[in-house]
């Protein structure tokens, strides 16, 4: 930090926080772990390589790395209405 100490999980879910007040967003939708699910999603998309990602993430089984292989019901009205013309 700006002290030269260590960073803590509870600073950091302070600093999004405030950020999230600063720019409109719900501070009570941000969380340090929806920035990690974020990353791994556009991981996904981009290279598709759930085993590297596997790794990056430290999941010690790929099983646990398939909860970001989901699509939200937003997601798959995307990819269907992309798919099909009504």
């Amino acid at each position: 930090n700006q002290q030269g100490k260590q960073i803590t999980p509870r600073g950091i879910n302070s600093q999004l926080k405030r950020l999230a007040r600063r720019y409109h967003i719900d501070p009570d939708t941000v969380y340090p772990h929806s920035f990690r699910h974020l990353y791994a999603k556009n991981f996904l998309a981009k290279f598709n390589d759930i085993t590297l990602l596997a790794d990056l993430l430290g999941h010690e089984s790929i099983e646990t790395t398939k909860i970001y292989l989901t699509q939200t019901s937003r997601e798959q009205k995307e990819l269907l209405d992309r798919l099909v013309t009504w």
